[in-house]
């Protein structure tokens, strides 16, 4: 009877960690599965999603990302997700090395967010935030690559970047299906190449 027992609970610690790592399979997109939607979203969810809240007190609920659209007195580029190829690059892989790039941009975002919070100006001044100069930085290799936009402008013409920051907040109850809101803060006129 004992060893009934032992296998019995063998058997539903395998079927437990099964279901797990299959709802992790979905999640990362290797398949599509209504059935397997249904079971996370009325067993795996409601009973064992933690959001990460037991290792971060406020953990961001939603994605965060920066826009950017560079102009000059007379044109305008398109807007352009700056981190759009990092983020599909780390979907890509369980282990990929720019999930150390999506903290760092998402470090950024932090640093921008709360010195805004505290009613400083740092449009004025991007060196206060390390974050925003960081992106700044970021934005002058993007830059390089826009070579439909570099065509359009004259040698004399200042280039500035209109940032976007963009917050998609994931809806807080686990029970309806995931839906964004999202939130756009702008800051216009930081300079990349400032021509006097």
């Amino acid at each position: 009877m004992k060893k009934l027992y032992h296998y019995f609970v063998y058997l539903v610690l395998l079927l437990y960690c099964s279901f797990i790592f299959l709802i992790q399979v979905y999640d990362q997109g290797y398949f599509k599965s209504d059935t397997i939607q249904q079971i996370k979203e009325n067993y795996a969810l409601p009973f064992f999603e933690q959001n990460w809240s037991m290792f971060s007190p406020n953990p961001p609920m939603g994605n965060h990302y920066f826009l950017v659209q560079f102009c000059t007195a007379t044109q305008k580029s398109d807007l352009i997700d700056i981190q759009q190829l990092i983020r599909m690059r780390s979907y890509s892989s369980f282990f990929s090395i720019d999930q150390r790039l999506k903290k760092y941009f998402s470090g950024c975002f932090n640093d921008i967010v709360k010195l805004q919070r505290n009613n400083i100006k740092i449009q004025d001044n991007p060196h206060i935030s390390q974050g925003l100069e960081s992106i700044v930085n970021y934005s002058k290799f993007v830059f390089q690559n826009q070579a439909d936009f570099q065509s359009l402008i004259q040698p004399q013409d200042s280039v500035f970047i209109k940032l976007f920051l963009v917050d998609e907040q994931l809806n807080t109850d686990i029970h309806l299906p995931k839906t964004y809101t999202t939130i756009y803060t702008e800051l216009d006129k930081l300079f990349l190449i400032q021509q006097h």
